[in-house]
């Protein structure tokens, strides 16, 4: 029951972050417009690329930690390595700012942007390595509540200082100081958590050349688990940039997040997982290991299976919400829905592969996967536009999901898979489904009455599981006296 509170917690932060999030798209959009945040999508997209070698050392300390503990020296080798990848990123930025301004704004030369763009991306770039790979240490240390807390606050600063400079007519250039800034705030928490200024008798707890030379022996397969990691997540944002205009982009990217919220589920129960499986890989305890997989299994399609039945019937409304002409990014919708269902299984069983610390083998499914995602995604999206892209995410999401099961099964063992749990969310979400469809014709068409018919389709949806399902519905009782 440990797990499932630690999950419920995480869960709980990152509701709120997508809340914040949510927030945010929606202002920005409605102050300065789609195409505004087209040009910060991409300016994201390439803060998340940059990030990759900060992402494999966080990945490596992350495991490190949870599998040997020595936290302080670990978190300070962890520092030390980042520190390089970090100048060198922020340097090149700023040594070319004028080619780095022409990228984001491609076919946005209207916007009237006053303050250079380019130094704040390198803010962001650095910034975002350090909060990665703090927030990465506090899961190593199986604080993950607390990871999920910060990325939280984190997350709220960032929305509050961004429409706050938007209404303060800062413009464009408020979404890149907002982040800059909240992130090196969230770091600084991060910092005050860890706790890394407590000194031994002897001064700093410093990394020997084995902490370092452990760190880097695993980042040398991780790192390329992060371009996977990023390549789902922005691929497509880099790709469309060469193809499609700035607005599309901005559609593309609020469906994504739409899909991402149905996610949340899924990367709590992996994030709470993965020091737990690494403890008990370091162990030998591969029955417990098959166990939490069951466990996680059954959890991590309990919000993406019905979001993908209410995207169906109220994704239109619900992209309304944001302006009119969302409504155009509907099918993007549905099958990004998919492809973040799909992956999220998948990515449950990667994630166990790295927490038995055979990052060699996740490091062979990374680069079928990018190999794949990339060259779908070139063909994809010049043939068909951004409806190309989601295809080449859906399908690049389902190599993750078959060469993980593979993989694994080759590892510890046929994993459990529980198809009947997995079966009663599929009949609840269509009986939700159902309901949705005699009710749309009778609510009216304006935003309060979309979100109204959105909770009551959640509240349908868990009535009817928790009815089905002995599992769900012994879990969340537990969860409830444990609350309690």
């Amino acid at each position: 029951m440990r797990l499932g509170r630690t999950t419920l917690v995480h869960f709980g932060s990152q509701v709120v972050v997508s809340v914040a999030g949510f927030v945010a798209t929606f202002a920005i959009v409605r102050l300065l417009g789609a195409t505004e945040l087209g040009v910060y999508a991409v300016g994201v997209a390439v803060v998340f690329w940059a990030n990759i070698p900060a992402a494999a050392v966080g990945d490596a300390v992350k495991q490190r930690v949870s599998a040997r503990g020595d936290g302080d020296r670990y978190l300070f080798g962890g520092l030390a390595l980042v520190a390089l990848p970090a100048l060198l990123v922020g340097g090149v930025i700023l040594a070319l700012p004028g080619a780095v301004e022409s990228y984001l704004l491609r076919e946005a030369e209207r916007l009237a942007v006053t303050v250079p763009l380019a130094p704040l991306l390198a803010g962001v770039v650095v910034a975002n390595m350090l909060f990665t790979l703090l927030t990465d240490a506090l899961q190593g240390e199986k604080r993950v509540a607390a990871a999920g807390a910060v990325t939280a606050v984190e997350r709220l600063l960032r929305t509050g200082l961004q429409v706050g400079l938007v209404l303060a007519s800062v413009g464009l250039a408020a979404l890149f100081v907002g982040h800059v800034v909240a992130t090196l705030l969230g770091a600084g928490l991060s910092l005050g958590l860890l706790g890394v200024a407590r000194l031994s008798g002897d001064g700093p707890v410093l990394p020997t050349r084995e902490h370092l030379g452990s760190l880097l022996e695993y980042a040398r397969y991780s790192w390329l688990g992060t371009v996977e990691t990023r390549a789902f997540s922005w691929m497509d944002t880099i790709v469309l940039s060469l193809f499609v205009s700035r607005d599309l982009i901005g559609i593309y990217e609020v469906s994504w997040s739409l899909a991402s919220v149905l996610a949340l589920v899924a990367v709590s129960v992996q994030n709470t997982l993965f020091p737990e499986l690494s403890e008990l890989a370091a162990q030998g305890d591969t029955d417990r290991i098959h166990h939490f997989l069951d466990e996680g299994l059954v959890f991590t399609g309990v919000f993406i299976i019905p979001g993908l039945f209410g995207a169906a019937v109220v994704g239109e409304r619900v992209l309304k919400i944001y302006d009119p002409v969302f409504q155009q990014g509907l099918v993007v919708l549905l099958v990004l829905v998919l492809a973040r269902g799909i992956a999220a299984y998948g990515r449950q069983l990667v994630s166990a592969i790295n927490a038995l610390d055979r990052p060699d083998v996740a490091f062979r499914i990374s680069a079928a996967f990018i190999a794949v995602n990339l060259g779908l995604n070139l063909v994809l999206v010049f043939r068909f536009g951004w409806v190309g892209a989601a295809v080449a995410t859906a399908v690049s999401a389902t190599l993750i999901l078959a060469l993980g099961y593979v993989a694994l099964t080759r590892l510890i063992g046929r994993p459990p898979v529980p198809f009947r749990e997995i079966g009663l969310q599929v009949a609840a979400g269509g009986l939700m489904a159902g309901l949705l469809l005699l009710a749309r014709p009778v609510v009216p068409r304006n935003h309060y009455a979309t979100v109204a018919l959105v909770l009551v389709g959640a509240a349908v949806y868990t009535g009817i599981l928790v009815a089905l399902s002995g599992r769900v519905r012994e879990k969340a009782v537990g969860l409830v006296g444990t609350l309690g």
